[in-house]
C-alpha cells in the first residue's frame, strides 16, 4: 500500500489563516512564544552549517520548488525566497513573517512554515 502525506489535501489549511484560531483559548504568552522563534536564512547552505545562533531554525528554501502550493503558502514561499536570495545572512521571526503576509496571528504563519516543510519547499524549520 502506498500513501503520500505531503499533499495539500492532507494538511489542515484552515490553520494557515487567522480565522482558523477563532475560539481557541490562546494566552498572550502563547502568542508571544509563537512570535519569538528566530529564523535564519543563508544564501550559501555551507555557511548555514558553520554558523550557530542558539535557539534558531536555519531555513533553507528550495528556490526551484515547482509543485502546487495554497495561496497562503505561495505568498510565504515568495517572501522566503526573497529573504534567502536578498542577503548573505538574514534573521527574522515568525511574527514578522505574519505581519508581512497581513496575518494577525503568528500561529497561522507558523502553520504555513510547517506545511512548506512537509511539502518539501523548505527545510530546517523547527516548530
Amino acid at each position: 500500500m502506498y500513501t503520500t502525506s505531503n499533499n495539500l489535501e492532507n494538511l489542515e489549511l484552515y490553520l494557515e489563516h487567522d480565522s482558523g484560531y477563532v475560539g481557541w483559548e490562546l494566552t498572550p504568552e502563547d502568542i508571544e512564544e509563537a512570535r519569538m522563534p528566530k529564523l535564519v536564512f543563508h544564501s550559501d547552505s555551507a555557511d548555514a552549517e558553520s554558523a550557530v545562533l542558539e535557539g534558531c531554525s536555519y531555513i533553507s528554501v528550495d528556490i526551484n520548488y515547482c509543485l502546487n502550493l495554497s495561496p497562503g503558502q505561495q505568498k510565504l514561499y515568495e517572501i522566503l525566497v526573497s529573504l534567502q536570495e536578498g542577503a548573505v545572512f538574514t534573521v527574522t521571526t515568525v511574527g514578522k513573517l505574519a505581519k508581512a503576509m497581513g496575518l494577525d496571528n503568528p500561529l497561522a504563519a507558523g502553520k504555513r512554515l510547517e506545511h512548506l516543510q512537509v511539502l518539501g519547499a523548505i527545510s530546517g524549520f523547527k516548530p
